[in-house]
């Protein structure tokens, strides 16, 4: 019993702890020193990172145990999003844009006056000693001047994170325990903490594998003159004759971790998702056969993949909600879980009514909301069951210009803009799928509910600060703007602006007829989809397939699916179930080879000071 009381302590401690930590180091790796992206997957390399430390740390600190290890590796796992792409890495460069890149030519100072005065500063030399550089944060007139909008937004955060808790402590357990859904993401951290893992030779022979490819990849990105094996995106689409290369963009990738990830999936889903890749690929071919306006997945022309994305997105969140229906009952039956319910509505008003002090009008910024939250809902199924390594996402606010139909106000596209960090598409950090992930794991592992979440809650918090203080003490030390920093997140900040511009200047196509029957006949594709697959047992595709597909998740995962697949069946051919289990520890050996590779990478360059090869994704 004492070893058992200390071992929580120290999980407890020692995730609040490392959780910031963590966040902080991701930050600074991927904006100074370009290195892979270490929290922006949905198994988060950094996350990976600790656990395997962890591991090895375990070896000489026997207090520390699976429970213990698996309670840090889950914390981190759950916080390690805030600090990186579509959360605060996005949030802190669209603060201060509009001030600093207003210019004569994009009139973005027609903008300022519907700025309200809390969201950021916008002294002169404040905004320019962020962008610029060489100053420091901590001089008083900077720290006071961010002093408000950084609680402001770290609340603002806080609230959306709890929402999507709310959210996934509802929907996890009926994935979990009704539906019983894969989760792929799980396997790694439970394979890797069983008792005698370490001695399985299949593993080492994955792990090999994938630590020799991309370790071959690394030198040669140092020495030329090595000759690589390419696991990293090679675009082949425009290279066909025609009129093949009307398929669009069409890549060639061979990720380790990737193909060891999706070989722990269920088959009938990777068949359906290669079958709705093709048949997304076959709409572009069409298109352009027949002349028409191709628009590939960004939308704005036949085939409209963008749109019907959109419908499909909100229709498989209906899907997904109504399948669990009897579990929502019971949640709003049982007094202890009705209160999660409670937050989520409470949080969700917050939400709203932040929206609203922005400038949006309120049935914009419910609709905003609520199609986030429904996305979220999609998308955790998606993870519990596929595993993809980015989730998908699509422009929540589509929806606000297609329902909310009258002239827009500049202070709602004011509004919009400083939200569209979060919302416009890149979900590959956002929280719901990775919750439900690890209140699974905790559920698995059972580790003490209620220490298990205070410590998530103190963590989040933490690192929520953590991820703000960083991202200032960086771009005010080397400049968001400077060649030091990578400028794909400043370009994301002022991205916002650039799309306002084009809204107000009539330049930006607003959702017509056309695309409104596209975003319907995605959301009847997935209703028909789902009855097809209750009337006939026999139907082999699933309308996730269809919604990864159609919202260009697919791109850069479609061959590794394939592989894949091919590998999977082939165990179960040869060996049947029994065979594949024993398998397993080879396709977790390849993720483990891939995301040590790039652990040891970005350790490297943070060591330096210089870029070095990324493994992943790019």
């Amino acid at each position: 019993m004492k070893r058992f009381l200390f071992g929580n302590r120290i999980a407890f401690w020692g995730s609040i702890l490392i959780a910031p930590l963590v966040c902080i180091w991701v930050f600074r790796s991927e904006i100074l020193y370009r290195s892979a992206d270490l929290a922006s997957s949905s198994l988060p390399v950094a996350a990976v990172v600790v656990l395997l430390t962890l591991l090895l740390v375990r070896l000489a600190v026997p207090a520390l145990g699976r429970r213990e290890v698996l309670w840090i590796y889950a914390v981190v796992a759950g916080t390690v999003g805030i600090s990186t792409m579509g959360m605060v890495q996005f949030l802190v460069t669209t603060l201060v844009a509009p001030f600093w890149f207003a210019n004569a030519g994009n009139r973005w100072e027609q903008f300022w006056a519907h700025i309200p005065a809390w969201v950021a500063p916008r002294s002169p030399d404040i905004v320019k000693g962020f962008f610029v550089g060489q100053s420091s944060l901590y001089q008083p007139q900077v720290w006071k001047a961010w002093l408000v909008p950084v609680v402001i937004w770290a609340g603002f955060i806080g609230v959306l994170l709890m929402a999507q808790f709310c959210l996934a402590t509802i929907f996890s357990l009926h994935w979990s325990k009704r539906e019983r859904l894969a989760f792929p993401m799980l396997q790694l951290p439970l394979v890797l903490t069983r008792e005698r893992s370490g001695r399985n030779r299949l593993l080492w022979t994955g792990i090999a594998l994938a630590a020799g490819v991309q370790g071959l990849n690394a030198v040669h990105y140092m020495v030329p003159s090595v000759p690589e094996l390419r696991v990293l995106p090679t675009e082949i689409g425009n290279r066909l004759p025609p009129p093949w290369n009307g398929v669009g963009t069409l890549y060639l990738t061979f990720y380790p971790s990737v193909i060891g990830l999706f070989a722990l999936v269920p088959t009938n889903i990777l068949f359906s998702c290669t079958a709705f890749f093709a048949l997304a690929k076959g709409e572009n071919l069409l298109a352009g056969i027949w002349g028409l306006n191709q628009a590939g997945g960004g939308g704005s022309g036949f085939p409209y993949s963008g749109e019907q994305a959109q419908g499909a997105i909100v229709a498989f969140a209906l899907v997904v909600v109504w399948s669990a229906r009897e579990r929502v009952k019971e949640s709003l039956r049982h007094p202890a879980e009705r209160v999660w319910w409670l937050v989520f509505f409470v949080s969700l008003a917050t939400l709203v009514a932040f929206g609203i002090a922005l400038g949006l009008r309120p049935a914009a910024a419910v609709v905003l909301f609520l199609v986030f939250f429904l996305c979220m809902v999609s998308i955790g199924w998606l993870r519990a069951s596929l595993g993809p390594i980015w989730n998908p996402g699509n422009d929540v606010a589509w929806w606000t210009r297609a329902l909310v139909r009258s002239p827009m106000p500049l202070s709602e596209g004011v509004g919009l803009a400083y939200l569209r960090w979060f919302s416009f598409g890149d979900f590959r950090a956002h929280a719901l799928p990775t919750y439900s992930e690890m209140l699974t794991l905790a559920e698995v592992a059972r580790l003490p509910r209620k220490p298990f979440l205070l410590s998530l809650g103190i963590a989040s918090a933490l690192s929520i600060f953590a991820s703000l203080w960083v991202a200032l003490d960086v771009y005010y030390r080397y400049g968001a703007a400077s060649a030091v920093t990578d400028q794909w997140r400043t370009y994301q900040g002022r991205q916002a602006f650039d799309i306002l511009r084009s809204q107000v200047d009539g330049l930006a196509p607003q959702p017509g007829v056309s695309q409104l029957l596209a975003a319907g006949w995605g959301f009847l594709f997935v209703l028909l989809l789902q009855a097809a697959r209750h009337q006939f047992l026999w139907f082999p595709l699933h309308p996730g397939g269809f919604v990864m597909a159609q919202s260009g998740a697919l791109e850069w995962m479609w061959l590794p699916i394939v592989i894949a697949g091919f590998a999977k069946a082939a165990v179960l051919r040869a060996g049947g179930l029994r065979l594949y289990e024993k398998v397993v520890p080879l396709f977790i050996g390849l993720i483990v080879g891939d995301y040590a590779v790039c652990g040891v990478l970005a350790l490297a360059s943070w060591f330096f000071r210089i870029p070095l090869y990324k493994p992943f994704p790019v």
